[in-house]
């Protein structure tokens, strides 16, 4: 797995795609702090915050960056390409399975790179905006170091339901060996889930969206105990996503 992952580093470090999506997470950022302004997908969140109303500080510039991390997604969907989807798309990825890999070692090998990159690139997100808000505003009463580190707490959280997503457009990817339909799925699933939500008006569909989950978590609406349920299918969509994917590689002739 470790050789895996280190291959998929090296492959990424080398391709200009990569320094561009950093770079516009960190400009997104800059561009939300700078102009106040913020917007909403999914079920959980039915209409956009009206930001502008607020007095923006530190805090609050934190809090509206990650209201609108959700569309991080779609910025995402170039490293999700680069990962996993050019392996598929170009079929090389019988070479690592033919030298001995297993399947669900490949399988969790790419979720967890798509994950540490996720990771990173939510830190260069946050980060921007922690910066430009800085500038902008000062610290005022913010106490520092507590504040530094709910937000690294708050980029993981946001991280790992992005993966969330991903892990279900990997097994689209995995099943159809279409890289198009991988992503359309990845730009289609919020919608989706706003058109059965209204059409059934099922409560128990909020808590797959997690879209809204990761805005519901930057305005840090959910408490603990609200968390838990979400927390618990989101782990159980990633772990089905994968053993999904293990099992429909192995069904593919090498």
């Amino acid at each position: 797995m470790i050789r895996l992952m280190k291959a998929d580093i090296y492959r990424l470090l080398r391709t200009k795609g990569f320094y561009i999506t950093m770079i516009l997470m960190v400009a997104y950022a800059v561009l939300i702090v700078s102009s106040q302004s913020v917007g909403s997908v999914g079920v959980n969140m039915s209409d956009t915050l009206d930001a502008s109303t607020i007095q923006w500080n530190l805090k609050m510039a934190v809090q509206y960056t990650s209201f609108s991390s959700a569309f991080l997604v779609y910025f995402l969907i170039g490293l999700f390409v680069i990962l996993f989807g050019y392996e598929f798309s170009q079929r090389t990825y019988k070479n690592s399975l033919t030298a001995g890999v297993s399947r669900r070692t490949f399988v969790l090998s790419k979720y967890l790179i798509q994950l540490l990159f996720f990771l990173l690139a939510t830190l260069l997100y946050f980060g921007g905006a922690v910066v430009t808000a800085y500038f902008k505003y000062g610290l005022g009463d913010t106490d520092l170091a507590p504040f530094l580190w709910n937000t690294l707490v708050l980029s993981i959280g946001v991280s790992l339901v992005i993966s969330v997503i991903f892990s279900l457009a990997s097994f689209v990817l995995v099943s159809s060996n279409s890289l198009v339909l991988a992503s359309i799925f990845v730009v289609v699933y919020p919608m989706a889930i706003q058109i059965i939500a209204m059409m059934i008006n099922a409560d128990g569909l909020k808590y797959f969206d997690f879209f809204g989950l990761v805005q519901q978590i930057g305005l840090g609406t959910l408490s603990g105990k609200e968390l838990l349920p979400y927390t618990i299918i989101s782990l159980i969509t990633i772990a089905l996503s994968l053993a999904g994917s293990a099992l429909v590689i192995r069904q593919k002739e090498l």
